[in-house]
This record gives C-alpha cells, structure tokens and sequence, in this order.
C-alpha cells in the first residue's frame, strides 16, 4: 500500500514515490498513510490527500490551522488548533471533547462527577494513539495533568488517580516510529500525589508497565523517540517536570523503607521497579546532553536521588566494592547503584572516595607491618611524613615525592613544617597544599603555558625535556585526591574529561580565540570556504622565537580546507591541540596520578564533579556557613560576640572572607556541598582579653575570645588574626 506494505493480492512492494508541494515556497512537513492513500501536511497547516483513486495531490482542508494527522487502514484524522476534523473514526473512543471534561471539572456542582471523570481520564490513557493526537503540547499536557491532581474533593482525586495507573499499554501496537510519541505524555501521570492520603500504584504495577514499554521499544521505535523527547519539550524547566520528576518521584518511594523497633527493615512493594526506573532514567539523562553539552535540557543535579544519599556510606561502599569485582555477567543479573552514578550526589561520592582511601591506607599498612629483631614486637607505621621548609616548599616536597615508593604514597599523608609545632590532624595538609598551589602551577614555570593567561593552567608543549617534573606534580594533584585536600588550581574541563577517559569536542578548546574563530569557519554558510579563510591543513605557532609548523595529515600544507572538509579540518586540529601536542607531558602527568589513585573510583564523578572534587565549589555562602555553625563553651547563637562575629563576616569584602576560611579552616576555597558541607564551631576562649582569635583548622574550629558587645574590638582582632595566619602553633 502507500507504506510500502503489500495487499494480500500482490507479489511485489511498489517503490516509495517523492511528492512535492505544487506550490514552489511551501514545504510538506510530515506525511502519514493508510490502505491505499497518502495524507501530507505542510507548513501553513493544509493537508493534502493523494491516492484512492486520485493520482494527483488535493488538499482536502485548507485554512483549518491543522497541526496534526495519522492515517490507518481507510481512515485518517486531522487535529487543529481551534477545531478537530475527521474523515471517519471508528474506534469506539470516547466522543466527549476534553473542553467539556474541563467544564465538568471547573463546575461548582462536583456531585456524581467523580465516577465520569476518572472514567474519562482512564478511557483517555487506555487509547495511545489518541493521546498522540490530544496531547500534542507538552505544556497543554502539563497544565491538563495540573488541574486533574488539583481537585479539592479527596474522593473525587483519588478517583482520578486510580484512573491513571493504567497497565494496557503493554498491549498497545508499537509499531511505527510516530505512535510512540504519547509514551512520553504517560510518564507525565505516574508523578506521586503531592499527598499521602491518596494511593496511587502501590505495587508499582502502572509503572513497570510504562518503563517496560518504553525500554521495549524496537530500534527504530527508541530512536524516535529520542527526537521526540530532545525536540517537542519548548524549555528545559518543561523537560525536567514532566519527564525527570515524575520518574525521580516514583525512584525515591519505590526506595524508601523504614526500620521498626526490631531492627527489621520493611521495603515498598514498588521497590521491584527500582531498576527499571533507574534504566529508563539513564536513557533520558542521555537525551538531555543529546544536542548541546553546553546547553542541556536538564541540569545533573536534576537526577540527583535523595533515597540513595540516606543510605549508609559503608552499604554504598559495599555495594561499590561488589561491582568493581563483579563480572560481566554478574553487572547483568545483578542490580548495583555504584552502576549510575549520575543518580548519586556528588557529596556522597566524595564520601565514598574517601571511605575507599582510608580502607587502601589500611591494606597499605597491613601490608608492610615489619617486626622488630630485638624485642619481637609489630613495628607500624600508618603514615607519609613530608617534612618541609616554608621558604623551598616546592623544592623540599618535590625531592621528597622523588624517593618515595608507590606503597608510601599509598599511607597517610602527614605533613611538618621545620620549625613549628602543629600536629598534623588535617589543618597543617590543607595549608601545605595551598602553599603548594601557589608554585606548583605557577604559569610562568617551564612546565605550564602562559599563553593563555593566569587564569587557566595547561600543559607547556613546548616543554619536552621534563617529564619527570610532570610526573611529580600528577602524583602531589593525587595526593591531595587520596588525603581529601583541595588545590587552588585552574585546570580547563579538557582536564578532568581526559582523566575520565572521555571524548574531547571543539567546546573543550583551552583556546578561546582559536575556538571562536573555528565555530565561525564551521557556520559559514557561504560556498567560498577556501577563499575567505584561506587555511590548509596545518598549524604554525611561535616556540623559543622560531616559527614551528606541523601538518594535520599527510601533505596538510598542500590541501586547502574548502566547504566540503573543513568538518575534518577542526576534528584534527583539536584532537593535536588538546591530545597530540602535549602527548609526552599528560603521560606523565596521568601516570604520576595513577601512582596514587590508580586504585580509586575517581571515575564515578562526572568531569564537572571531578573538578569539583579537586578545587571546591567557587560558590561561598556565608549564611549556609552559619546555620550549619554549632557553639561551645558557653555560646549560642544569641550570643552578642557571635551576633558581631556574623556581622563582621557578612559585611567583609571576598578577600577578607577568604583569607578567614583560610585562618578557621586551612583552606580559603569550599568543598563539594559548599560551606554548608562544613563543620564549622565558635568556640569561646575564656572571656574579654585582648588576646587576638585562634582556630584548630584540623576540626574547623575558631577559638573567640568573649568580647562583649564591642564590635570595634572584636573588628580589630579578628581582622588582624586573619591577615596573619600564616604558621602553627601547637593545637
């Protein structure tokens, strides 16, 4: 027929035929067919009919505003904007418009409404195909689904809600690429009620039947409805409230559980769904990034679970364990959340990296327990000491890292400052590591580019007579990943995604004029490429005062880039600016990380995370800071110091506020979670003196003298502690 099917008469499938608007300026924009004709909509909305009997094409609706038409057997439907035409339907669907659903439901006068209603709903979402054609707006969807949860009358709801766990669609025909469409208006109303009074799928049935629908679909049926999902939703706010909340919803209660008095734990009967939901999930969180990694339809916080951010660290580390050991077929058979990690928080990720150091640090010291000749006894030493010289910090660790052997690096690290009496419980590390910082990735080193400015660290490729100075510093960056220690580093996302073992894209050139200049010669649309750019296949670039050039391909300086293959001209050139020019230096720089992280899960972080693990969040949220404060030695909140304290806070500059992270903490940049992730006290030190604060940066605590009321002394004081932090006593 006009699908390329056979009638039961023929032997032979016709050759699909092209059709083309009889008016030259007008396009058809999509097409459906029957038995023996063709429907064609074009961009003004008329529909034209050909076959049957016609040879020619005939627009039969024309100024009708059509937006939508499906055709099967011998029947065909037109929907509009304003009004709905049909040729002839004969499917027993419910003929009740749902304008007149929507009057019933605004009516003052609910009586013996509820029955119609949920059988009007139910009817509605036992019939795909017409679903397809009602809910044609995503936001038309949304705002119908909003006043159908929003009734007043708790019977009347639960009755509407009952309607919706509809399981048939398992046995809906699937079969063409443009009736899956109306799967995705389903997940719109599997969303939980706002309420716990109402019960809606219990047992998760109406979900699993969604969620094996969908991940059921034949090739080309997931592939449409791929377009569908990354084209019809107008904003991404749209996208992550009628796809991704309504999942996530069911995804928290189908994992929550409670504990009874016992110590028995009792799990949801929906808790079956959990990995489909979780599969259907990653297929959307594909779909987000599908277009444009810099502009996706839903932010990763967005698939973030809660449910899973409750569980306990040492199960979720358990669980971690198990699938890094699990075989391929045991990942198969086998449900593990360690298997998407986009759904877990990027704190409780840290938590795990950290929980999986300290077991490492653990087998590390186990492994090397020697015992002492003379008096028999088990001689341990749990720790990594680097013992320093503030005035050649980099010069004493980088000797110090050169002797070390890979089990060493493996202990803890413990950090001394010649001369000074801290003990290292954390604080000292912290403040190493920000000293470090300052000359480790110094751009006006030999190992860094100063091409780009202060404000980026990347490779020097012009450097190519030390790798071991890039072996070092891979192995001092791992070292602060294994001890849980941030670095004030401005590595691109190029970084992190290497690391990951991710592909690279012209967004991740570190170059930002080369970048813009490529997405300019890759959107001209004029057909005279070679002659407006004048490029060959080649890059040339100053080093050491002397022009160096090197070819994209073989006999590059001889082949122009023209229309046709300027797509592989950029391809090239940002896989030798990202990848091949600096070849020798990333080897080193990755293989001295390796030495220390080689067998951590840094994978489970996306790049974004990843970064977030290594410098912190750049997001500083005093007032977080503060409701997460607790106070000892006689202060509360109330307090009239604390109260002066918080007003100095608030009211100082950034830098004043930084280096007081830095004084009370050891670290002048924020974790993973921001400053609400820390622990921070006030402690009080005995009452008014004029004693200047101090801090245990180790514990995150600063120890306040009581000064009153007077703000000016308590201004005085802590500004110039803070300005002179630099140096440990003995804490």
């Amino acid at each position: 027929g006009q699908c390329g099917l056979p009638t039961i008469d023929q032997d032979t499938v016709d050759t699909a035929q092209a059709i083309h608007h009889p008016t030259a300026e007008r396009q058809f924009v999509t097409a459906a067919a029957g038995t023996n004709h063709t429907l064609a909509l074009d961009d003004i909305g008329d529909v034209w009919f050909v076959g049957d009997g016609k040879p020619s094409l005939d627009c039969v609706l024309r100024g009708q505003q059509i937006s939508m038409i499906a055709a099967g057997g011998k029947q065909s439907v037109a929907v509009g904007y304003i009004k709905q035409m049909s040729f002839s339907l004969h499917s027993g669907v419910p003929t009740r418009s749902m304008e007149n659903l929507w009057e019933e439901l605004s009516s003052d006068d609910k009586s013996d409404h509820d029955s119609d209603v949920s059988q009007q709903t139910e009817a509605f979402l036992k019939s795909p195909n017409l679903l397809n054609c009602f809910f044609l707006k995503p936001n038309e969807l949304h705002r119908i689904y909003t006043r159908l949860v929003s009734i007043e009358d708790a019977e009347m709801q639960q009755a509407v809600f009952s309607s919706m766990a509809c399981e048939d669609l398992c046995s809906a025909r699937m079969l063409y690429p443009e009736a899956v469409g109306c799967l995705l208006s389903y997940i719109q109303f599997i969303a939980p009620p706002s309420s716990d009074e109402i019960l809606f799928d219990v047992a998760g049935s109406a979900t699993m039947a969604l969620c094996e629908t969908i991940l059921g679909l034949p090739f080309e049926g997931y592939k449409a409805l791929m377009k569908w999902a990354s084209t019809i939703y107008p904003t991404s706010e749209l996208f992550v409230t009628m796809l991704i909340k309504p999942l996530m919803g069911q995804l928290e209660n189908s994992l929550s559980g409670t504990i009874d008095n016992d110590g028995v734990e009792h799990v949801p009967r929906s808790r079956r769904v959990a990995p489909l939901l979780v599969a259907l999930l990653l297929w959307i969180e594909k779909v987000a990034w599908l277009d444009d990694r810099d502009h996706p339809l839903a932010k990763p916080e967005d698939f973030y679970c809660q449910a899973i951010s409750t569980i306990d660290a040492r199960d979720l580390y358990e669980d971690l364990y198990h699938f890094k050991r699990a075989s391929k077929s045991e990942r198969a058979s086998r449900f593990f959340f360690s298997a998407f990690p986009f759904l877990i928080e990027p704190s409780t990720k840290r938590n795990l990296l950290q929980i999986e150091s300290e077991m490492q640090m653990m087998k590390t010291i186990t492994q090397n327990v020697t015992i002492d000749a003379e008096s028999g006894e088990y001689q341990i030493d749990p720790f990594f000491e680097l013992e320093v010289d503030r005035e050649h910090l980099l010069e004493d660790a980088l000797g110090k890292v050169r002797e070390a052997e890979t089990s060493d690096l493996c202990r803890k690290l413990r950090i001394i400052f010649k001369g000074e009496e801290g003990l290292d419980a954390g604080g000292v590390t912290k403040e190493f590591f920000q000293l470090l910082s300052e000359d480790l990735f110094d751009v006006n080193s030999s190992l860094w580019s100063n091409r780009y400015g202060s404000e980026m660290t990347w490779f020097n490729a012009d450097c190519t007579w030390d790798d071991e100075g890039f072996e070092l510093v891979g192995v001092l960056v791992g070292l602060a990943l294994y001890n849980g220690v941030l670095l004030d580093v401005r590595f691109p996302m190029a970084v992190y995604r290497k690391l990951l073992s991710l592909p690279l894209g012209l967004e991740d050139m570190v170059d930002e004029e080369v970048k813009q200049g490529l997405y300019l010669l890759l959107n001209y649309e004029g057909d005279d490429v070679e002659d407006v750019f004048c490029l060959s296949f080649d890059v040339s670039w100053m080093a050491m005062g002397k022009e160096q050039t090197i070819e994209l391909k073989r006999n590059g300086s001889e082949i122009p880039v023209t229309n046709e293959n300027r797509e592989e001209y950029v391809l090239l050139y940002v896989s030798w600016l990202l990848v091949d020019s600096i070849e020798s230096q990333w080897q080193a720089f990755e293989k001295g990380i390796m030495r220390v992280m080689g067998n951590s899960s840094f994978n489970i972080f996306s790049p974004e995370e990843l970064e977030l693990l290594v410098v912190g969040t750049p997001e500083l949220d005093f007032k977080a800071l503060e409701s997460n404060t607790s106070y000892e030695g006689g202060f509360d909140e109330s307090s009239m110091v604390v109260r002066n304290f918080w007003r100095f806070i608030h009211e100082a500059d950034r830098e004043t506020q930084l280096q007081f992270l830095k004084f009370a903490t050891g670290s002048s940049m924020a974790p993973i979670g921001g400053l609400a992730a820390i622990d921070f006290k006030i402690q009080r030190a005995g009452p008014d003196s004029p004693q200047l604060p101090t801090s245990h940066t180790c514990f995150n605590t600063l120890l306040l003298p009581d000064y009153g009321d007077n703000y000016e002394k308590l201004e005085s004081r802590l500004g110039r502690a803070v300005l002179e932090c630099e140096g440990f006593g003995l804490e």
